[in-house]
């Protein structure tokens, strides 16, 4: 069974140049291949006519039968996209009067003068069909020809993801010849190297494939295929059973989770909640957490204890642990993570004191040192690590290590400890 083939082509300087980070083609890829079509190629192309050509002349080569252009609709002069698709396909703009009525409403609802300029929006390739946008001002097109169907939405993602599911969605569905069906799976303590060791041990099914991709707390490894669920479950049982032993530990989620979500369900399984005091973190560990929707549930706060003397006065730190092992030490961190257990009224607590540099660093407590406890009624942790990288990569790299040995400490101890404690 063949799968048809999708470009998605972004049109902005904004994004060719690194002003604007494209995640409308990023969007755009995932949603097409959850309707089956495969994703052959993405690409930037800057507010110049001279690449648009050479561009469209690849694609024929190629024969991609499906192309998204997002960008290029407004109305000042950088907007080229309609004039770009007319000349291609050997048709002259043609004025919708009832689409420029559509835009002038749009402007008057929101209380915004109308120019003349913004008449172009009204404009399209003759025999081009017409794609309501009710969002924003610029309608987008569908241009049909020599075997090329070619979209055109506005670049503004709001308005793109709108537009793409009332309009290209519903198309694309009539038209999908194959499922890809996929399967993300999370593994945290697994580099890329030692993945692709671990498979280079085993071969999975015809028609199954994988990719992988480092996340900033896990590696998310993915799994799809075109034939069938039940075949990229038989590739699933393959991948964690050799793993090993280690499987507990390495797989984080088998459904996409993040670390976070992880850590979530399982408080919420257990009722119980979480509370942190950060040093060289600075809040990113709270913040991380909070991030998640309905965090509040498992979450109760923090302390960013960055000075000693909030360690002390906030954290109850004896001032003497502090001056005789220092604020990154065992005993410190430690101190923080048991007094912020009761501070904080929390069934876990987590603790981080480190440096995270540039500066002040020393032989015996170097840049990217990490003390970090964890700490229930019933376990007790904390360790160090030595991270490298710059002062940010060394504080995300401290939020998601201590997460993870969260998350394993949270499972050993549903085994280990009854609810009476």
């Amino acid at each position: 069974m063949s799968i048809q083939q999708v470009a998605i082509i972004s049109i902005g300087t904004e994004l060719t140049q690194g002003f604007t980070l494209n995640t409308n083609a990023h969007w755009l890829s995932g949603e097409c291949r959850q309707l089956g079509y495969k994703v052959a190629y993405q690409l930037s192309l800057p507010d110049d006519a001279t690449y648009w050509k050479p561009c469209f002349e690849m694609l024929k080569k190629t024969g991609v039968s499906i192309a998204i252009v997002t960008g290029g609709l407004g109305p000042t002069s950088d907007d080229q996209t309609r004039h770009l698709i007319a000349e291609t396909f050997s048709k002259p703009l043609i004025y919708a009067p009832l689409c420029e009525e559509g835009i002038k409403k749009w402007f008057i609802k929101r209380g915004l003068d109308y120019v003349e300029t913004n008449k172009i929006q009204a404009c399209f390739p003759e025999g081009a069909t017409i794609l309501e946008n009710t969002m924003g001002s610029a309608p987008g097109f569908l241009m049909s020809q020599d075997g090329l169907d070619l979209f055109c939405l506005p670049g503004v993602p709001f308005e793109m993801k709108k537009m793409y599911q009332m309009h290209i969605a519903p198309w694309l569905h009539q038209r999908s010849t194959a499922a890809w069906y996929h399967k993300d799976l999370r593994l945290s303590g697994l580099s890329e190297s030692a993945l692709e060791a671990i498979l280079n041990t085993f071969s999975f099914e015809e028609g199954v494939y994988w990719s992988s991709l480092p996340m900033s707390d896990s590696l998310l490894f993915r799994l799809y295929s075109s034939i069938s669920q039940v075949l990229l479950e038989k590739a699933e049982n393959q991948f964690i059973e050799s793993l090993g032993k280690k499987a507990d530990q390495v797989l984080v989620s088998d459904d996409g989770k993040n670390l976070v979500q992880v850590i979530m369900t399982l408080l919420e399984e257990q009722k119980q909640f979480l509370g942190v005091a950060e040093s060289c973190t600075g809040g990113l560990l709270a913040a991380t957490i909070v991030r998640e929707p309905d965090s509040s549930r498992i979450f109760k706060g923090a302390v960013v204890a960055y000075h000693n003397e909030i360690k002390s006065n906030l954290l109850q730190v004896p001032k003497e642990i502090i001056e005789k092992e220092g604020a990154v030490s065992e005993a410190t961190v430690l101190s923080m993570a048991e007094n912020a257990l009761k501070v904080l009224n929390c069934d876990w607590a987590i603790a981080t004191s480190g440096i995270a540099g540039p500066s002040g660093g020393t032989l015996e407590k170097p840049v990217g040192l990490v003390w970090m406890a964890i700490v229930s009624k019933c376990k007790k942790l904390v360790f160090s690590e030595h991270f490298f990288g710059e002062r940010d990569e060394i504080q995300i790299k401290s939020v998601y290590r201590v997460l993870n040995r969260l998350r394993l400490l949270i499972l050993e101890q549903k085994n280990t400890c009854s609810k009476e404690h």
